[in-house]
């Protein structure tokens, strides 16, 4: 999809078939910096969907993440400065040095490329072609869902603007109502977050990923619905107030609890 289009995209107007009652799926695309909180808020928003919709099976959502491909991705593969930072076995991973292509994923040093915050560390996640597809696949699964009608809550870290395309002609495609949330947070509490992180699991992250993901995440043309900000907000709060904004938007049907809004947009 052109990038230009991006904007209109972002605002899908959903497939019907004439005569077809039933609501077209919801998406909502949640996207934010490497440790934004982003994961903390969606399980917060998959939590409180799941109380409104009271069991209906047309109100229920399904949390998805850009997590997943590292989920798919044998742990072999993981870069090595990554397993480093885990504290893990180096001598298990095939890849032999860093940057030799064989790792999954890399964490590049962009220090030196110009963004809002600039500094260093500044490191940005890049896939080698294995991860590429990986995350294509997540993508197109995601598709698939939608088709069969599943409301989907997507935890996102957009950033890439072939990412951003990518997911946009897919919620297209689906015919999905697209409701989307901007997570924000102050560098400073970014950064402390990211210090926090090398506990030993998936969750660790490389110094200077949130100072540079925050540059990307949100320097695309997303027209986001509702944002959130998750040094000023609990986790309570920010739920609570994309809820009311779905509401308000007609996403979600205020009238009834969890109902899908029969408003196209």
């Amino acid at each position: 999809m052109p990038r230009g289009e991006r904007k209109a995209a972002a605002q899908v107007m959903p497939k019907q078939r004439e005569g077809e009652h039933t609501s077209p799926p919801i998406a909502i695309l949640v996207n934010g910096a490497s440790s934004s909180g982003k994961t903390t808020f969606c399980r917060g928003l998959h939590e409180r969907l799941t109380h409104l919709a009271d069991g209906d099976p047309e109100a229920a959502f399904a949390r998805v993440a850009f997590d997943d491909v590292g989920l798919l991705m044998s742990d072999r593969l993981y870069p090595i400065s990554f397993v480093k930072l885990q504290g893990g076995d180096l001598s298990r991973l095939v890849s032999r040095a860093p940057h030799d292509g064989r790792a999954g994923w890399e964490y590049v040093d962009e220090s030196g490329a110009a963004g809002k915050h600039g500094g260093s560390p500044r490191v940005r996640l890049v896939f080698n072609p294995h991860g590429q597809r990986l995350l294509a696949g997540v993508h197109r699964s995601w598709l698939a869902h939608l088709e069969l009608g599943t409301n989907l809550i997507i935890d996102h870290f957009l950033q890439d603007a072939a990412w951003v395309d990518d997911v946009l002609d897919m919620l297209q495609r689906a015919g999905a109502t697209v409701f989307v949330v901007g997570v924000f947070c102050s560098l400073e509490e970014l950064e402390r977050r990211e210090s926090s992180r090398g506990d030993g699991g998936f969750e660790g992250r490389p110094r200077g990923l949130a100072r540079r993901s925050d540059e990307l995440c949100h320097s695309h043309p997303l027209d986001y619905h509702a944002t959130v900000t998750t040094d000023r907000q609990t986790t309570a709060e920010s739920v609570e107030s994309v809820v009311a904004a779905l509401q308000h938007a007609g996403v979600l049907d205020s009238g009834r609890p969890g109902g899908r809004s029969h408003t196209s947009r």
